[in-house]
């Protein structure tokens, strides 16, 4: 080892040897500054993705949710035909729809599985309207929100192999419902 340093001492461009030899030290760890900085910008558009898709769920949810309350409760009011509250037979429009943790928990798996179709072209939308990807998860309920996960794909500058079919994840959740707060925690689950 002092050899070689005796050798490269006593001759001329020994600076520019060290440069030339440098250099693709100094080009691996920029491309990897670069994949971090990649990273970081496809996790920021996921997360603005998922955002913006979830107050679109949450404001799809709104509608769906008033219109089929509605529905259902005058469903149950046409069945009670004159009858008055305190009658035999009369049958409470809102008890009968949304009288239990339960009925409330099943009244909001219809209302999720039965418009899923809408949901997910909702989320699919203003996901790619904001640089998200096509595919993720539409969660219901986290802490009385709708989430939504937006799943971005990875496309680094170096070892692309590497990071084949990887994805970055974005989490959004929407404002706080009170339809919401009926599911159980991570109840309702939609794969889009």
């Amino acid at each position: 080892m002092f050899s070689i340093y005796r050798v490269l001492r006593r001759r001329r461009g020994n600076v520019t040897t060290f440069w030339v030899a440098g250099l693709p030290v100094f080009m691996m760890m920029f491309m990897f500054l670069a994949s971090m900085a990649v990273v970081w910008m496809t996790q920021s558009t996921s997360q603005v993705a998922a955002d913006a898709a979830s107050l679109a769920v949450t404001k799809k949810l709104d509608q769906i949710v008033e219109e089929e309350k509605q529905q259902q409760m005058a469903a149950v009011a046409r069945r009670n035909e004159g009858k008055e509250p305190g009658d035999p037979g009369y049958i409470d429009p809102y008890y009968a729809v949304l009288g239990t943790e339960q009925k409330r928990q099943s009244f909001m798996e219809r209302v999720v599985y039965g418009h899923k179709a809408e949901l997910i072209a909702t989320v699919r939308s203003y996901a790619k309207k904001n640089g998200g990807g096509k595919h993720g998860v539409i969660r219901l309920s986290v802490h009385d929100r709708v989430e939504v996960v937006v799943k971005t794909k990875f496309e680094p500058p170096i070892f692309k192999e590497d990071f084949k079919n990887t994805d970055v994840h974005g989490n959004g959740t929407g404002p706080r419902r009170e339809y919401i707060a009926w599911t159980e925690e991570g109840s309702i689950e939609v794969k889009y």
